[in-house]
């Protein structure tokens, strides 16, 4: 399988920002809304704080995304994160600046009395800008060419097809069931540009000792459903009103993360088919 290589130029052809800002028009849906926003105009307190307020909850949001065990597939991608990131400290940084001006801009309109308090408090503000500016202008070049350059050999597949492939292999050597690739058209045949979010057609049944399932792309993202949920159709199809939505929507997601959801639900499902007879059903191993 292929490796998983960004088209993107590398922090040493260009400013560390560089990955960053080639992210931000590429993953454009939130970013879009806060630019839109901006070219509106922000010019009053309400703008001010609601600004402040969505940067505080996009960088909690960093954070929880991040601790996600599949949040990042190669250290190109960490590479961009770190980007993105210390461009962030560097906004951070100019509106502590920016604040420490405004509220002074408040003091000299003599609508804030003389206050000592005050005063230790714009010094704050000003101390903590340079002092972040500081920690990105030593850190973040190096810090980002570094997890750029550095090799990795993540086995992501180029399109939809492959991914299905590769997770067909992975499923095979870790379910101890019957696994099923079914290729529904010929080699050469998929054009991943024509798929409009319906993948190549192709799925994998997964046969385990209580019911079969079903992993495929479907509605831009990848599912599983199980044989069990099936409706009878006229003409001998079959109809699910019901599915299993995987955690990660990518087009070319790890193949492993993709299996390892698949075979958490097959042991969940096993678990609570044996819980019949009195066992415990332990949590989920995956989310679905």
């Amino acid at each position: 399988m292929p490796h998983h290589q960004p088209p993107t130029a590398g922090p040493d052809d260009a400013p560390w920002s560089a990955l960053y800002e080639q992210a931000a028009d590429r993953y454009s849906d939130l970013v879009t809304e806060v630019r839109d926003t901006v070219e509106h105009g922000v010019h009053d307190p309400e703008g001010s704080t609601e600004m402040a307020c969505a940067a505080a909850e996009t960088a909690g949001a960093a954070v929880r995304a991040l601790s996600d065990p599949w949040s990042l597939y190669t250290t190109r991608d960490a590479a961009t994160v770190a980007s993105a990131l210390f461009v962030q400290l560097r906004h951070g940084a100019d509106a502590l600046r920016e604040l420490a001006l405004a509220t002074g801009r408040i003091a000299e309109r003599g609508e804030a009395g003389p206050s000592a308090d005050l005063d230790d408090a714009l010094e704050a503000l000003r101390s903590a800008s340079e002092t972040v500016h500081g920690l990105v202008a030593r850190h973040a070049a190096t810090t980002v060419r570094a997890l750029h350059a550095t090799p990795c050999s993540a086995p992501v597949p180029a399109d939809v097809h492959r991914t299905v492939v590769a997770v067909a292999a992975l499923l095979d050597a870790g379910h101890d069931g019957a696994v099923t690739l079914n290729t529904r058209h010929e080699d050469g045949a998929y054009d991943p540009d024509d798929d409009e979010g319906f993948g190549c057609g192709c799925d994998v049944a997964i046969v385990a000792d209580h019911d079969t399932y079903t992993f495929h792309r479907g509605d831009s993202e990848w599912s599983v459903v199980k044989e069990s949920d099936g409706v009878a159709g006229p003409g001998g199809s079959v109809h699910y009103s019901t599915w299993i939505g995987l955690s990660t929507r990518l087009e070319t997601a790890h193949p492993q993360q993709l299996a390892d959801e698949i075979l958490g639900i097959v042991a969940y499902d096993r678990d609570e088919a044996r819980s019949t007879d009195g066992a415990p059903v332990p949590a989920p191993a995956g989310t679905f």
